[in-house]
């Protein structure tokens, strides 16, 4: 007995080293699908506290939540993928023991053993490079802009455990449903070398499927061009819609294909059938090349183009040299600095939106006085002048920005008063008529971009000017220049050159000592502007906003990159079959590299399709969506998104072709076609 399992000991170790590869090929997709898990979920969690300026760290923020996003879904195939193909290539191993002795309980226990070692061991190793690559990005980007990137974080345990939980999840399930599938098998089919063929949906009555795709595609559609959050969410529903397409759209397709013999079908029967045959597996890796050319194409590639130019802010474009919110306790050094530079002194109020933003609000003489325009407001009409120094003159016809701007308050910022107008908000259109909503709404006569101040914010939800009726904005101002600490003058001033800096550190000097305080850091925006170090500024975080863009499009690539390598390596056994097979057949080598590269490349050509596809989708929608908010220059966004994606594409194709190669020239190489079929 023990010479028994001493003698099957030394097989399974022996089944070990020559199943060494499978190994390697599971640690490293484990290792990777945890590292970039660890990494993304790193960077969402402590963007906000490396970065200094709130609101860069919110669109920080979003980039990596979306990142977060789109890499769990990526990770969850991919793992699931390679420990179902880890499993796969193990179970005549585990039929053959079987056969030897060994009860089935030993069997799935020795599967347990094997499988969870790796999973812990390749775990580790992706939690201790996943926390290395980040605190590498957190030094690079300390290093690169201190001011801005103020320190460096450690990972907290919440980012491990959520790494872990994750990780858990995937491998229970997948291990449990390759248990049941062997529980369900008998031992011949087990030991059987012979892939089976893998059934795809062939029924007409799929087409429903690919019909709920269609219309949660459209659905997105309609949820996207609007700047509420919501829009976010048309991304992920596009997936699913894509999902649901390629599933049983590809089922279906292939089924009508093969009804079209003499069109089609017996022209690439090969190529079609070899596809057909290993649907499933084909399948997943088709929904991960999908998942990531759909990012890559869609979200990532517009954002790097909205980015573009980085000299999106130019002081040049300015019309005054800075900008500051006094109060009416500061008057006596608001008139000794008209002594020493040109400056602009208008009444104003600070106006607080439902979305927690603050704005300037001046009245419609002075509104007159600063642009010659007449607007005619009564009572609580109001214009909405979004600052842009890009796009003036443009009509914004939102509704997100229209839900913001209609419902305000007066005065500076207040957790108390901002919670009333979240209130209105919840309640909603029936409430519209009680006092304090009556208090709260306006009625936006236009809304529209121009650069009549300048533009102090990197959107459009703050520092817009917001025109009030004469009549109205005396009422409120009386109110407003008696209560302290509230700004109250809109002094606009234009330096000379020779005393320039010295007059702007004078001015800042004697806010900070004296001027209005910030008291509710965080929720408040600056009641003073430079704009020479406002633009310089903006450049450096837009610089760092497209280098995560870039950062997370590498990503992307190199998953791509990644799946590749794992579908190359894991079909080298069948694809040597088959070589031998198509060799005594009489095929000739150059055919059968023509038909070995068309083969290789269909999974990853097939999604490359279907993204550029909902790329096209998504650009328009875009576009639709920009010039709603009155912010689109249609020429220079066009331009950099189709060197953005046909870039990726490039890159893409040439990674396939290259792979593609590699795999048939490996397939290809050995005996002579003469010899090789006399031995087989």
């Amino acid at each position: 007995m023990k010479r028994g399992m001493k003698m099957l000991t030394k097989i399974i170790y022996k089944n070990f080293r020559s199943n060494l590869k499978n190994y390697i090929l599971f640690f490293l997709s484990n290792i990777v699908a945890i590292m970039e898990l660890f990494v993304f979920r790193g960077l969402k969690e402590i963007v906000l506290q490396i970065v200094k300026d709130t609101e860069t760290a919110f669109l920080f923020r979003i980039d990596f939540t979306m990142a977060l996003g789109m890499i769990s879904v990526i990770t969850i195939m991919l793992m699931a993928y390679a420990m179902i193909y880890y499993l796969k290539s193990r179970i005549r191993d585990y039929g053959l023991f079987i056969m030897m002795g060994m009860h089935k309980r030993e069997v799935f226990s020795l599967m347990l053993i094997e499988y969870v070692l790796g999973w812990v061991f390749s775990s580790i190793l992706g939690l201790i490079l996943g926390t290395g690559i980040l605190y590498g990005i957190q030094f690079l980007l300390h290093k690169i802009a201190p001011l801005y990137f103020v320190r460096i974080v450690t990972a907290n345990l919440n980012i491990y455990v959520y790494s872990i939980k994750f990780s858990i999840g995937i491998m229970i399930f997948t291990f449990f449903a390759v248990i049941v599938w062997i529980e369900n098998h008998n031992l011949s089919s087990l030991i059987q070398a012979e892939e089976k063929i893998q059934k795809c949906p062939q029924k007409g009555y799929w087409t429903i499927a690919v019909i709920i795709g269609i219309i949660l595609s459209v659905i997105a559609w309609f949820m996207f061009p609007s700047y509420e959050e919501v829009h976010y969410d048309a991304y992920f529903i596009w997936i699913i819609g894509g999902f649901l397409i390629l599933t049983f759209g590809m089922g279906v397709l292939l089924e009508e294909i093969k009804k079209h013999e003499q069109f089609f079908y017996l022209k690439n029967v090969l190529q079609i059938n070899q596809f057909s045959s290993k649907y499933q597996n084909n399948l997943m890796l088709l929904l991960m090349f999908f998942v990531i050319h759909f990012f890559a194409l869609t979200y990532i590639s517009t954002e790097i183009s909205s980015l573009l130019p980085i000299e999106h802010y130019k002081a040049k474009n300015y019309p005054y040299d800075m900008l500051w919110m006094a109060s009416t306790s500061e008057q006596k050094y608001i008139d000794s600095l008209a002594a020493k530079t040109k400056i602009t002194e208008i009444p104003m109020m600070r106006v607080t939106s439902v979305s927690r933003d603050q704005q300037i609000g001046i009245s419609e003489s002075y509104y007159n006085k600063l642009t010659g325009k007449t607007l005619h407001l009564k009572n609580k009409q109001i214009v909405v002048a979004m600052q842009d120094q890009n796009h003036p003159n443009r009509i914004v016809k939102d509704r997100t920005f229209q839900e913001n701007y209609r419902i305000m308050y007066t005065g500076r910022y207040s957790d108390d008063k901002s919670e009333e107008l979240h209130s209105i908000v919840v309640k909603g259109k029936r409430n519209e008529n009680s006092a304090q909503s009556k208090r709260h709404l306006y009625k936006i006569k236009k809304m529209y971009t121009e650069n009549v101040i300048g533009q102090y914010t990197t959107n459009r939800w703050s520092e817009s000017l917001i025109i009030f009726s004469d009549k109205y904005f005396e009422k409120e101002y009386k109110r407003i220049e008696q209560t302290k600490n509230e700004p109250s003058k809109l002094i606009l001033i234009k330096f000379n050159q020779e005393n320039k800096r010295n007059l702007w550190k004078e001015i800042r000097t004697y806010s900070t000592k004296h001027g209005t305080k910030i008291i509710n850091d965080g929720n408040e925006q600056n009641i003073i502007y430079y704009t020479e170090s406002f633009v310089k500024t903006q450049q450096t975080l837009l610089m760092f906003r497209l280098l995560s863009k870039v950062f997370i499009l590498t990503a992307l690539f190199l998953n791509s990159i990644f799946i590749m390598e794992i579908k190359v390596e894991s079909e080298i056994p069948s694809y040597k079959k088959k070589q031998e097979f198509l060799r005594c057949m009489g095929m000739q080598k150059k055919e059968r590299k023509a038909l070995y590269l068309l083969e290789m490349q269909s999974v990853g050509m097939i999604s490359l399709a279907a993204g550029i596809f909902m790329s096209v989708i998504h650009f328009i929608a875009c576009l639709l969506r920009m010039e709603k908010a009155g912010e689109v220059n249609k020429w220079n966004f066009t331009k950099y998104w189709l060197v953005a994606c046909l870039g990726y594409i490039a890159l893409e194709l040439l990674v396939q072709r290259g792979f593609a190669l590699y795999i048939t020239r490996k397939i290809e190489g050995g005996l002579k076609d003469e010899e090789k079929c006399i031995r087989s």
